[in-house]
């Protein structure tokens, strides 16, 4: 029925690109440990059914306590590998992750130096948008952004993708 050919990377893909914190997980303040990670009632059904409709998920998200010295780059693997492990028990999962560990503002107890700059990556700018659409050969007229905040929406209209509020 075609599906293994317009999965290939090759062709262009549909993608949903999705923000994790206020959208697939609740919103309690900065994450920094993996049991902090509360998937919102719906979240991975919906994603679910995002990968049986063929569109790619991607996970764009801000972590900026990274750059605040709230958590390591080694937390931050074991808190997404707590949102994979949640998603998949519901049988969904997300085909790429990126995340922005930067924070332009200094003066935090603790925070990292060179990870307090201003980047292409944190949204409201586009980067990690930009680059998951190349990973994934991502068509822009067929993909989407799914956020909570304004800045999540204006990143994806930069990318030149749809968007969605929640």
């Amino acid at each position: 029925r075609g599906v293994v050919e317009r999965a290939s990377l090759s062709e262009p893909q549909a993608c949903v690109f999705v923000d994790r914190d206020g959208t697939l997980n609740a919103l309690d303040g900065h994450v920094s440990r993996p049991d902090q990670i509360v998937l919102l009632p719906g979240a991975a059904e919906a994603v679910k059914r995002l990968n049986q409709t063929e569109f790619r998920v991607a996970l764009v998200t801000n972590q900026p306590v990274i750059a605040r010295g709230d958590c390591t780059f080694a937390d931050m693997r074991r808190i997404l590998g707590r949102l994979d492990g949640l998603l998949e028990e519901a049988g969904a999962w997300l085909d790429r992750v990126y995340f922005c560990p930067h924070h332009p503002d200094v003066g935090f107890p603790g925070e990292v130096p060179e990870l307090k700059i201003r980047c292409d990556c944190r949204k409201p700018a586009p980067g990690m948008i930009l680059r998951a659409s190349a990973d994934l050969n991502a068509d822009p007229k067929r993909s989407w952004m799914i956020g909570d905040s304004t800045a999540d929406l204006a990143a994806g209209r930069a990318a030149g993708v749809r968007t969605i509020l929640v």
